[in-house]
């Protein structure tokens, strides 16, 4: 249902795609939590409206409250939402790694644990 993805692939591939790799990323980690969260959304609509200026917001609080939920109030939908705000990669970031941690994908440097 979640699937695990390298953010270093992601990264490159966000770089070859001159940012469109990120509307992906959006479209499909949304439609991931709503279905793990036993939702049901549109969320191509909700990836259109993130290029809406001023709807872009509500797109955001929509992919927020999804990972709050999914996550288990791990990160709280407001901090999410803030960090959409001003800081997305790191929402990226954070989003990615929990939805690797629920997919069971191991940490880059878990394999130099063993």
């Amino acid at each position: 249902m979640i699937k695990g993805r390298s953010l270093v692939f992601q990264v490159v591939v966000w770089v070859l795609t001159f940012g469109l790799y990120g509307f992906y990323w959006y479209y499909s980690t949304l439609e991931e939590m709503t279905k793990f969260n036993s939702q049901r959304t549109n969320s191509l609509v909700w990836t259109i409206l993130m290029v809406v200026p001023f709807l872009n917001l509500w797109a955001m609080w929509k992919h927020a409250s999804a990972a709050d939920k999914a996550f288990e109030k791990e990160y709280p939908a407001v901090l999410l939402w803030l960090l959409w705000i001003f800081i997305q990669p790191a929402v990226w970031i954070l989003v990615q790694l929990e939805l690797n941690r629920i997919a069971g994908t191991p940490l880059p440097d878990s394999n130099l644990a063993a």
